[in-house]
């Protein structure tokens, strides 16, 4: 098992292709909770979850993987409730 500097040291000096996967897997996952759980948050929780997810998109575009995310953000499956959201 890796230690935990040893960890933190090679994610310092990760490439961007490297970073990838790992970015925009997290936009999906904030995405995911977005969805799943869009009925039981209150527009704070949903206000916070949103600068997540924007964030998420702005690392996805600081690596030059912007087209990437720009398709998780149109996967319907993902983002079923942001369509909801403007009725809310």
């Amino acid at each position: 098992m890796k230690d935990l500097r040893s960890t933190i040291e090679e994610i310092a000096h990760a490439k961007p292709d490297q970073l990838r996967d790992g970015y925009l897997n997290r936009l999906r996952r904030l995405l995911r909770l977005r969805r799943d759980h869009f009925e039981e948050l209150n527009e704070q929780g949903l206000r916070l979850l949103d600068r997540s997810i924007f964030a998420a998109y702005c690392d996805c575009i600081d690596i030059g993987q912007g087209d990437a995310a720009k398709s998780v953000l149109k996967d319907v499956r993902l983002t079923l409730s942001l369509t909801r959201a403007s009725s809310r």
